[in-house]
């Protein structure tokens, strides 16, 4: 009776060996395949014209990155800072709500026009310190924008 209980046991764990080696991970996955290129290597090629008066170019920059790499067609005077700001905070570039409520207060008549794409998506952002929201956005894009102009 010995004898049996250890083949009985011994047919158990050989049978739970071979049941789960089946779920061990062959390295072949079943899902969807993944995307190759990682979210930190968004590509982008922007146009950057600034109006520090609001109305005549006072500078112009072209800004060309890979995620937070710089490549070397931009001229833009600070770009690493405006890659890695553009790869750590991309809705930098997307349009500002309109039903926004701001405060009232005027930063002067700087505009600035950011214009090209991301990932082959078009960009249009516009920049001005109209009002409080303005001029916390400027602020919060001041590396692609390079400087907050003072005016009146």
């Amino acid at each position: 009776m010995q004898q049996a209980k250890l083949s009985l046991l011994a047919l158990i764990f050989g049978a739970s060996v071979l049941l789960f080696s089946g779920c061990a991970d062959d390295g072949v996955t079943s899902g969807p395949i993944p995307d190759p290129t990682p979210l930190d290597e968004t590509k982008i090629e922007l146009s950057i014209s600034i109006r520090a008066n609001g109305k005549v170019q006072s500078a112009h920059y072209t800004l060309n990155c890979s995620g937070s790499a710089v490549a070397k067609t931009s001229d833009h005077p600070l770009p690493s800072e405006a890659c890695e700001l553009l790869a750590k905070s991309p809705q930098i570039l997307d349009p500002a709500p309109s039903n926004q409520m701001c405060t009232e207060q005027y930063g002067g008549p700087a505009t600035a026009l950011v214009t090209g794409t991301r990932d082959g998506k078009a960009v249009n952002r516009e920049f001005d310190l109209k009002n409080g929201c303005g001029i916390s956005d400027w602020g919060n894009a001041l590396p692609l924008l390079v400087q907050q102009p003072s005016g009146n």
